[in-house]
């Protein structure tokens, strides 16, 4: 099979007719959101239910990057894999915390997610190479090479010298939109990915060379199609299109354009990851085992979110025929101005007191329109809105103890009941997200592993300066050999959604709590029966093993472990009778 451009622009066709309507679905979803509507000179008031569920579900799924954990697949006594996963959980951290692009990445993934139901981000290599000044070969080095050998020291035509200054993983957000696969039922038979990228005439040479300067510049955004402003100005803005596109089949990633017939540039895996792939499988709202085109979460509620906006419309109409309205006596003109003028305290004379009073007074004289069925409506209308509401929060799982909406009468057991109801409904939407988030961490792991100059890693990590520096070079020998197959990456889901301050207070009490409880018990042992001190040091290191907080004491205590082992093999004077 050719794998040529007329090949993938058929391909990315095909995806684009297959995923139409979910296109135009995530489009009028997204304006919803934003509560764009026509404007006209009268509009009927909405309750954006839609933007206040999202609001309030995105803190609960994320808010914040995670904690990275990095371990041994298994907990078995070995120095040499436990600081060559503190070097890789430190490497990873730094680059989390150092730069942003993770947690932006995550952040506006998850709001895809929740608006037109699919999230994506796609990982990079981006090294930093610069040049380093040629050695100056003196006469001294030059009189001991001939002819042939001294040409390749110095000389014109020799190319400059580069090395790796840094290096990086950046995490890029995709656009829901800009984003294809091949169309099939699961994510494990999807063969091939891409995504769209726009780029100027001198962005494209610089990548592609003079081959691009025959794509045309076809994309213009939205904002700036059918305005008035200089022909000059807005050619100026327009862009190419081209897809890139990683093929598991070929093991190749291909540049097209789809206004062209030539491959922009192919090229072979150029990451060399397990699953080929640079981007992991996207959050998706609602799919099923026939499909991988998502259902939006507001397509499952929409009606009942039509029908809370066409009550705010009723309310407000009645609430605007709601004011005081009445007839009086033409006669009377000193019951205008008791209307109109009349604030507290303010008397108004009566001319002809005495027929006034006859004619019943002002009972008799004004009449006012009935507010009584008015308010009664609204009423109504309101309580309906209510029950709405309430339908929405089942549907989409929000619960009254996550909005605050608590009684003061209830219990704090009552109240965390509820707590832990409402969660269940979220915990399946905050897995998908922490199996996301740790599906870049991974494939950021291996990029470090497989990519990274061991100078740099051990600089990032920083291991030098800790008790384990000893074991550092095999750790990175370890990390190059085989990069994930002895270690597991983790995170903690609930760093994800908050940050407890007393959780690592607390992590370390216990730990403290539960060494020293052991210690003292043990050292009572040890001095009853000598003989069971191997096994009492091994069930000590099988508990601080179980620890995350222990890690960092890991080392250490090891060493303490052995110390005492190597002193009881020695001999030992016999005790004096």
């Amino acid at each position: 099979m050719a794998y040529d451009a007329i090949y993938w622009r058929n391909e990315l066709h095909r995806y684009k007719e297959d995923y139409r309507r979910f296109t135009e679905a995530g489009r009028k979803i997204i304006k919803r959101y934003r509560d764009e509507r026509k404007d006209t000179a009268y509009s009927d008031a909405r309750f954006n239910i839609f933007w206040s569920n999202v609001k309030t579900l995105k803190p609960a799924i994320y808010s914040r990057p995670p904690k990275v954990e990095v371990s041994r697949r298994f907990k078995d006594q070995n120095d040499v894999g436990r600081t060559a996963a503190i070097i890789l959980e430190r490497v990873i951290d730094y680059e989390l915390s150092q730069y942003s692009d993770y947690h932006n990445a995550m952040s506006q993934t998850v709001d895809d997610r929740l608006l037109p139901g699919r999230g994506v981000a796609w990982i990079r290599y981006e090294p930093k190479i610069e040049q380093i000044e040629e050695p100056q070969v003196t006469d001294d080095v030059m009189a001991g090479y001939n002819e042939n050998e001294t040409s390749g020291l110095a000389g014109e035509n020799a190319e400059p010298l580069e090395r790796v200054a840094d290096e990086r993983t950046p995490v890029d957000y995709v656009f829901w939109e800009d984003f294809a696969h091949l169309p099939a039922r699961t994510w494990e038979e999807v063969t091939w990915v891409a995504r769209r990228v726009y780029m100027s005439e001198e962005e494209g040479v610089e990548r592609f060379g003079e081959i691009f300067r025959t794509v045309p510049l076809t994309h213009l955004p939205e904002r700036y199609k059918d305005t008035d402003q200089d022909q000059n100005v807005v050619e100026g803005l327009k862009k190419a299109v081209v897809w890139e596109i990683w093929c598991k089949t070929t093991k190749h990633v291909y540049w097209v354009s789809p206004d062209t017939d030539e491959i922009l540039d192919k090229k072979p895996d150029p990451l060399e990851l397990e699953t080929f792939f640079p981007c992991p499988k996207p959050i998706y709202s609602t799919i099923t085992t026939d499909s991988l085109i998502p259902v939006a979460d507001f397509k499952l509620y929409q009606d009942q979110a039509d029908e809370i906006d066409n009550i705010t419309g009723r309310i407000q109409h009645l609430t605007r025929a709601l004011k005081v309205m009445g007839i009086y006596a033409a006669d009377e003109p000193a019951l205008a101005r008791l209307m109109k003028e009349g604030n507290d305290a303010v008397m108004v004379p009566v001319t002809n007191w005495p027929a006034f009073a006859e004619k019943g007074g002002l009972q008799n004289a004004v009449q006012f329109m009935p507010l009584g069925e008015v308010v009664q409506a609204l009423q109504t209308l309101y309580s309906a809105r209510e029950s709405c509401k309430q339908l929405i929060y089942e549907t989409t799982g929000i619960s009254d103890i996550l909005r605050g909406a608590s009684s003061a009468q209830e219990t704090a057991t009552a109240q965390q009941i509820k707590s832990q109801f409402a969660s269940i409904r979220l915990n399946d939407m905050k897995d998908d997200v922490a199996r996301f988030a740790r599906d870049i961490l991974r494939l950021k792991a291996e990029i470090i592993c497989s990519k990274y100059q061991p100078e740099i890693i051990l600089t990032v990590s920083g291991i030098a300066n800790t008790p384990d520096a000893q074991f550092a070079p095999e750790a990175i020998a370890l990390l190059k050999n085989e990069p994930l197959r002895n270690f597991q990456i983790d995170i903690q889901t609930d760093t994800l959604v908050e940050l407890d301050e007393q959780a690592e207070k607390q992590s370390r009490i216990e730990f403290l709590t539960a060494t020293s409880s052991f210690l003292e018990k043990a050292v009572q042992a040890s001095n009853v029966a000598p003989d069971i001190v191997p096994l009492v040091m091994q069930m000590l290191m099988f508990g601080v093993r179980g620890f995350k907080t222990g890690r960092d004491m890991e080392g250490v205590f090891e060493q303490t472990t052995q110390q005492i082992m190597a002193k009881l093999q020695q001999p030992q004077e016999p005790k004096p009778d």
